[in-house]
């Protein structure tokens, strides 16, 4: 893991190695790891290079490519990352719920197959054909031939188990019911004063 190590100037190298500091007679330790032995590049090097010529055997400074010198190992790089806590997740319940688990139990037990066409899992038609039972016409003369409507077409034979459908796609409110709020709040920029309906000294102007 290399960086460019700053030089006196403030300027760092431009190359992602930084070169070997070699130590004089009367510096100082600090000192030392400005001073570079390595030769800069070129403005030839700089202007025509190309980033496929960048890769061989040597650093920049001569040092042959297997000799990286002191690099820190992964587990030094991972400790030094900056520990981020994990979000605060809901409360989840883990006593038995047998009340909750029956509903949804239940719930499960009246949805279809699902239908590749439709956005929703459609839930199995609750009455079967063999449960209809229309009462007679209890008005007067409805068995007259005379005075019969093509209304009354309509619930005179029981249904066949063809006639009734198997699922349907009903429309809940459930989704509605989760919300905090019975209605939207109002989040815009209200101008005018709000009049307190208890008294004028708890009227808003703002």
């Amino acid at each position: 893991l290399a960086q460019a190590i700053p030089s006196p100037s403030g300027a760092a190298s431009p190359f992602g190695r930084a070169a070997m500091a070699a130590p004089r007679l009367g510096t100082s330790k600090s000192e030392t790891k400005f001073q570079y032995t390595a030769k800069g590049p070129t403005y030839a090097e700089v202007f025509y290079g190309t980033t496929n010529g960048q890769y061989s055997g040597h650093w920049h400074d001569g040092t042959r490519g297997n000799q990286v010198g002191n690099v820190p190992t992964i587990r030094d790089v991972l400790a030094a990352r900056p520990t981020i806590r994990k979000p605060v997740r809901p409360l989840i319940a883990s006593a038995k719920t047998i009340l909750a688990d029956a509903i949804k139990e239940e719930n499960e037990a009246r949805l279809a197959e699902k239908v590749v066409s439709a956005d929703v899992i459609p839930k199995k038609y609750p009455v079967v054909a063999s449960n209809f039972n229309y009462p007679p016409a209890a008005k007067r003369g409805a068995d007259n031939p005379l005075f019969a409507t093509s209304s009354q077409v309509y619930g005179k034979e029981q249904p066949m188990d063809h006639q009734v459908p198997d699922r349907y796609f009903p429309s809940t409110n459930n989704f509605t019911k989760g919300w905090t709020d019975t209605k939207p709040r109002y989040s815009g920029l209200q101008t005018r004063p709000c009049p307190s309906r208890v008294h004028q000294a708890l009227d808003s102007f703002y």
